[in-house]
């Protein structure tokens, strides 16, 4: 991951470019200094932690505090007018070929969003949200990101267009999860890239990750992580090892297994071995 930070008075900022998200950049930032004016350059969205400001852009007001979510798009006009307590924040910038992609296979001609600060639990938001927290972590594997990634872009998009997508073909879109869901049970313990699963269930990416949720209940990387964990169980009740359980599920680590095993089953993986001896 390559890091580059910078302080200006009160302010501090760190950015970071995940090498899994190319195109994607993340930045932190810290600031109980000055109110600041901006001109955005590239499409952004931004996670509040702390702190409340507010703030106008094309003449309307708005406020952002604690798990709000802000949309940014290129050549608009940010000017801080208030601020209450230390505000920090994550922003996750998109290069312009990112979402020209995608607004290119959703049909998603731009246009300035109605509403530029949203509640990461409204609907409309929440897979911004959702790739935010993914990144907080710092341990998300490449399918997850690829997963949030997408969908996020196609939030973004929508939030961000002139139209709505004309109702979805559902039928369509269950045969293509079917695909996916197929080579997925096939190769859950492989390492198998968005890209593959797409072409694989011959649906873009953006529409899969939205269509397997809602079909399966999971997007992508959760259903594959739960099949792991599924194996997990079985391997430890037969007394295979936690190391060699964890390369056999196709997780990292010891220490990755024992995360996912106890948030998914409830105990750890040592307590399940020795419950099912």
């Amino acid at each position: 991951m390559d890091l580059s930070a910078a302080q200006r008075g009160r302010s501090q900022i760190a950015f970071s470019r995940p090498a899994a998200l190319p195109g994607l950049t993340v930045g932190q930032f810290r600031s109980d200094g000055p109110l600041f004016t901006c001109v955005t350059d590239r499409y952004a969205t931004a996670l509040h932690f702390s702190g409340r400001s507010e703030w106008s852009l094309r003449g309307a007001r708005w406020s952002s505090g604690p798990g709000t979510i802000d949309v940014k798009v290129p050549g608009e006009v940010f000017a801080e007018h208030a601020r209450q307590g230390q505000r920090r924040f994550q922003v996750v910038i998109f290069d312009a070929r990112m979402v020209d992609e995608a607004r290119a296979t959703l049909d998603s001609p731009a246009s300035p969003p109605t509403e530029n600060a949203l509640c990461a639990h409204d609907p409309r938001a929440a897979p911004l949200a959702a790739l935010h927290r993914s990144l907080l972590r710092g341990d998300a594997t490449p399918l997850e990101l690829a997963g949030v990634s997408s969908e996020a872009l196609a939030a973004l998009c929508e939030l961000t267009t002139m139209r709505r997508d004309p109702p979805r073909p559902r039928s369509a879109w269950a045969r293509a999860v079917t695909r996916a869901r197929e080579l997925l049970d096939a190769r859950f313990t492989e390492s198998i890239a968005l890209d593959e699963l797409a072409a694989h269930a011959r649906l873009d990416k953006f529409r899969l990750c939205r269509a397997f949720r809602e079909e399966v209940g999971l997007p992508p990387h959760a259903y594959v992580t739960y099949r792991r964990v599924g194996l997990a169980g079985a391997l430890l009740a037969r007394g295979v090892p936690q190391a060699e359980v964890a390369a056999r599920v196709g997780l990292y680590d010891q220490s990755q297994l024992h995360r996912h095993f106890k948030r998914i089953a409830g105990v750890t993986p040592g307590a399940y071995a020795r419950a099912a001896r």
